[in-house]
């Protein structure tokens, strides 16, 4: 809890706010083009709006939040007003009229208070206008954990067609540890008008960062002032003006980290605060830049304070030197030792309590875990230091944008020969240098008083899965053969660790739910240990019907089962990038042997598409040998993790083609040998 002193209040100083992330000048139009909204007021012709997306559920008519900071009994509050206009229009948006706040309901003074709620249901029928307002029995409350309570609000007489409208205010205590919430623009249905307006005294300094692939309509910055702390006076402050028209609803489309990494938003991190006090300025940096974010953590308790000399590891690290003389060989002694001894239960941070603690328990969360590794790393005296990073479903980091709260993992780096090695000790499949697919998301941060700096997060090691197959095709349609699937890298990785997880059985079950035509006489799995660098499955199977006859002709598709049946990319044009994580390679090869007396009438035209830059390609041929084998080849090979939005197209058609290949037929006619018989 931040409280102000009387002490500090005897010089009024202000500190100009440094705004980022915005685009250049704020210049605005003569003309606002907000619409002019007031709660409570509504007519019969905004029942008929209109958007381009006529499959949406619902819209928003409009999306109002204004914070400014307000003194209260010598503490300071950060007031919320909200206002929400929303149009129902499918019976799947029914729940849009229930309405949740998360209040916190901390220790004593710590509470966050949700007042002023209020709310309409309007409908139009036959031309009249009426309304259904909001009351007491529409109202819940459930307590989420013992911080956290949900408060619930369900507007009443919702229906399709109905606009429903509400407005509440949230006071919540300031502390340095809190920040405005994040204002997002875009959400999963359309919104015709998204404003936020926040007024914050000149004795903070936020770090504010716009994101997302939308512009804004309003981007507007004045000067102002306000009356903050008692005795003071006015202080110079700063009111920003965010807005967006027109805002497309958020599609989750194939292959993207996480919604946040796309949505248009606004977002914050108090880096700094300068109060006046008694003596001089009271100046407390808490993360300015990058220096001075990794100066905050090296500092801090929960991580530099972790990765100190730690006595309780100092004869695990004896026993390990003493066996292993080679940096490598220390490192992944070292590296074992933790994640044999210490299991993961599952939980991202960057802050460790008690690494003793955990190595005590025999569990932890990530940095306990990692943290523990590069303290043992140092009593062996390697030199091992942390990077954080945050994973895929947290969001990207942006490297010109120090936001502490943006991370929440860490893992171990150390350097094997001149180059970096990461080291992630929660999974105990993974091969030394190799991280998490969790963890592929950009560059990290390895943070060092004096060596700091960013870090690829891009894997070394590619997706990689070959298929060669050998089948014999009977008269009556069935291929009967065997097939060597063979993973290698972090396919091999996730493979592996799915057979070690299920055991034989159950990860055979999961194959042949799959693959429900497969009739599996016989599997046989090799390279199971970590040590080998593929993970192998061999089948002798059957597929009773996997041609189709008409007459004297067989019809086949010579993927079988193995075909990418659809293009994963629906949308003709994207915003977004499209994010693999890893470099992809898959081949299929199979050679048929043909019914005695049927010969190929038809089969597929070759392809060969490489997308511009060499950024992939694909590669399908077939081709007839002896005289009754027929072979196929399909080859394909993304070069890239990720792929910007410009080129999309491409990448689109590359997997239009897979896609229609992989579906086109083979052809087998009767010759006439086998019509005498």
């Amino acid at each position: 809890m931040f409280t102000f002193l009387p002490y500090q209040r005897s010089l009024l100083l202000t500190l100009a706010l440094v705004f980022l992330g915005f685009h250049a000048g704020f210049a605005q139009k003569a003309k606002d083009p907000a619409p002019i909204v007031k709660f409570g007021q509504i007519t019969p012709d905004q029942f008929s709006n209109t958007t381009s997306d006529s499959t949406a559920e619902a819209v928003v008519l409009y999306d109002y939040g204004e914070v400014t900071f307000e003194n209260g009994s010598s503490e300071l509050w950060l007031v919320c007003n909200y206002h929400v206009r929303i149009q129902i229009r499918k019976k799947s948006a029914y729940d849009r009229a229930t309405i949740q706040f998360i209040a916190r309901r901390g220790k004593q003074g710590q509470h966050e208070i949700v007042t002023n709620v209020d709310g309409y249901t309007y409908n139009l029928t036959n031309g009249s206008l009426t309304f259904d307002r909001l009351t007491k029995t529409g109202h819940f409350t459930e307590k989420a954990s013992d911080q956290f309570w949900i408060e619930k609000y369900t507007l009443p007489n919702v229906r399709e067609g109905s606009i429903i409208e509400y407005q509440y205010t949230t006071r919540t205590p300031f502390s340095i540890s809190y920040n405005p919430r994040t204002w997002k623009f875009q959400q999963e249905i359309p919104v015709n008008w998204s404003e936020y307006r926040i007024t914050i005294p000149d004795y903070f300094y936020y770090k504010i960062l716009q994101s997302g692939y939308l512009s804004m309509t309003v981007n507007k910055r004045e000067s102002t002032s306000v009356d903050l702390l008692s005795g003071q006076g006015s202080v110079t402050a700063s009111a920003y003006r965010f807005a967006i028209g027109n805002v497309p609803a958020f599609r989750d489309e194939a292959y993207i980290t996480t919604e946040d990494d796309y949505l248009s938003k606004i977002e914050f991190e108090l880096a700094s605060y300068q109060l006046p006090g008694a003596s001089g300025p009271l100046n407390t940096n808490i993360s300015v830049g990058w220096e001075a974010m990794d100066k905050t953590l090296l500092n801090d308790a929960d991580f530099g304070g972790q990765i100190k000399r730690a006595a309780f590891l100092r004869e695990t690290a004896k026993t390990l030197n003493s066996k292993h003389t080679d940096t490598l060989s220390r490192v992944n002694a070292a590296y074992d030792f933790v994640r044999q001894t210490i299991k993961w239960n599952e939980e991202a941070s960057i802050w460790s309590g008690n690494i003793k603690k955990a190595f005590e328990d025999k569990k932890g969360d990530v940095a306990d875990i990692n943290l523990m590794l590069i303290a043992l790393l140092r009593e062996m005296d390697i030199d091992a230091n942390p990077v954080i990073l945050s994973t895929r479903s947290h969001g990207r980091i942006n490297e010109t944008y120090p936001l502490l709260k943006k991370f929440n993992y860490v893992v171990a780096q150390v350097s094997i020969g001149g180059k970096d090695q990461l080291l992630d000790a929660t999974d105990p499949y993974l091969v030394p240098g190799m991280l998490p697919v969790r963890c592929l998301n950009g560059t990290g941060r390895l943070v060092h008083p004096t060596k700091a700096r960013f870090i690829s997060l891009l894997p070394a090691e590619r997706d990689i899965e070959s298929q060669i197959g050998s089948f014999t095709l009977s008269r009556d349609g069935e291929v009967a053969g065997t097939l060597m699937h063979s993973h290698g890298g972090y396919s091999a990785w996730s493979s592996r660790k799915q057979f070690a997880m299920e055991g034989k059985t159950k990860y055979l079950e999961r194959v042949q739910k799959k693959r429900t035509a497969w009739q599996i006489e016989q599997a046989d799995f090799s390279g199971t240990d970590i040590t080998n660098s593929s993970f192998n499955e061999k089948y002798s199977l059957t597929i009773p019907e996997a041609c189709s006859r008409a007459g004297d002709r067989l019809y086949f598709r010579p993927m079988l089962t193995e075909a990418h049946g659809e293009n994963p990319f629906k949308e003709a044009e994207r915003l977004y990038p499209v994010d693999f994580g890893t470099q992809i390679e898959e081949t299929f090869t199979a050679t048929y042997t043909l019914p005695e007396g049927f010969q190929v009438e038809e089969m597929p035209k070759p392809v060969s598409m490489v997308l511009p830059e060499n950024g992939g390609r694909f590669l399908y041929q077939l081709a007839v040998t002896n005289g009754n084998q027929l072979q196929v080849v399909s080859r394909i090979i993304l070069r890239k993790t990720r792929y910007l939005a410009g080129e999309y197209g491409p990448l689109r058609e590359l997997f239009s083609r897979i896609a229609a290949k992989h579906a086109e037929q083979v052809v087998l006619k009767r010759g006439a040998v086998a019509e005498k018989k």
